[in-house]
């Protein structure tokens, strides 16, 4: 017996039996991201799907599947592949305005729509564009608050949509309420909603300010465990995390020193260079020019540049420089500039053992082997390992 396709449950669809789309079989059907896009290039399939949204009967459903088809559940490697299946989504004509009608009554529909503006900027510019959009938004908040935080948060990240929900008050009313929260008895969700919030918050305060507040260390390390997540690959709260989400807010958030030793104690740097160590051309520019803006920004105080050393940093940014990987010149240029600067004391060093630079340095009375591993226990190896005092 031939398997059904996904082109085969559009066509029936469109034919008029909405019989796979309301028992689910559409649904299950989408999975990875070729399945994805051949839903959306399903001739007129987008068109019935969105008339189905407006029907009782089929409305769920249809916010179901094509929300699903929105999701990148394949990871950062499929981030290019699936923003184009969500700018196709975004682009179909009333379909945004059909989903906005749905936001306060459909969970569904709030994942959709978090789901098209997390992988495209452009679907976040398409949707704030519609009438009331903002204003249901926010209304969402109240009965859906784990994904209408992460609408908010991926939202933030866009100039057009960003400028919408300070002109609606998110952060006065929305945001800073909801982050005035104590760190017992939480559960995931409650961890993953600060996170969207906080980042959200980093986003939006930045716009009016050129520095964004202090977060609570509780919210720093709630962070932290969701970019782990998102390099990893793994869910967290029933969401698949993806690094620029994360990444964005983390950059602002970089900009204010208070926020910096909390974000290197949570654990920050290991982060920051798995991500550098795994990146691939397929993950996309901004994953790459995000993490190494945030680790120019950590840089920019003394006392963080040791932890950075320690956690590999040094080595990660090394291949950016090579640029073996498709790395973009942007990319390739700020990560020349940061060693310099995180090789500063190891060159200061250097230039001590001159004889004629350091003739008066104490280490020149030094056997050479001592001085070695005096600058061992002091300055860890770029590859990542510590010295035995961690300094």
């Amino acid at each position: 017996m031939a398997t059904i396709t996904v082109q085969d449950i559009a066509q029936q669809i469109v034919d008029g039996n909405t019989d796979n789309l309301v028992n689910g079989t559409l649904f299950r059907g989408i999975r990875g991201v070729q399945s994805k896009i051949d839903l959306v290039e399903s001739p007129h399939t987008l068109d019935v799907l969105t008339r189905c949204i407006k029907e009782d009967r089929t409305s769920n459903s249809a916010l179901r599947a094509i929300a699903q088809a929105a999701a990148n559940t394949d990871g950062p490697c499929a981030a290019i592949r699936s923003e184009g299946v969500c700018v196709t989504i975004a682009s179909v004509p009333g379909l945004l305005d059909s989903v906005v009608q749905r936001l306060e009554t459909d969970v569904d529909a709030v994942r959709l729509v978090n789901n098209l503006v997390a992988n495209s900027l452009k679907s976040a510019e398409l949707f704030v564009q519609v009438e009331g959009s903002v204003d249901a938004l926010k209304a969402s908040t109240k009965k859906f608050r784990l994904h209408s935080f992460g609408v908010i948060n991926h939202l933030s990240r866009c100039p057009v949509a960003s400028e919408a929900l300070l002109k609606h008050n998110f952060v006065e009313e929305i945001l800073y309420p909801a982050l005035e929260v104590v760190d017992q008895n939480l559960t995931v969700e409650d961890e993953a909603t600060i996170a969207r919030g906080t980042l959200a918050l980093a986003n939006l305060a930045g716009t009016t300010a050129n520095c964004c507040p202090t977060a609570n260390r509780f919210a720093l390390k709630t962070i932290v465990k969701v970019l782990d997540h998102a390099v990893r690959g793994e869910r967290l709260a029933t969401i698949t995390w993806l690094p620029p989400a994360v990444l964005f807010g983390l950059r602002n958030m970089t900009l204010n020193p208070e926020n910096n030793v909390a974000l290197l104690e949570c654990g920050i740097a290991p982060m920051l260079a798995k991500l550098i160590d795994g990146w691939v051309l397929e993950t996309g520019d901004a994953t790459l020019e995000l993490s190494v803006e945030s680790i120019r920004h950590l840089s920019t105080q003394h006392h963080c540049v040791q932890p950075l050393w320690d956690a590999g940093i040094v080595r990660a940014l090394q291949m950016v420089i090579e640029g073996a990987r498709g790395e973009s010149e942007i990319a390739r240029k700020e990560a020349a500039a940061l060693v310099e600067v995180l090789m500063e004391r190891h060159v200061a060093v250097c230039m001590g053992q001159n004889r004629r630079l350091g003739g008066d340095s104490s280490l020149m009375l030094l056997d050479d082997a001592v001085v070695y591993k005096i600058l061992q226990f002091s300055f860890g190896t770029p590859s990542g390992s510590q010295g035995p005092f961690h300094l």
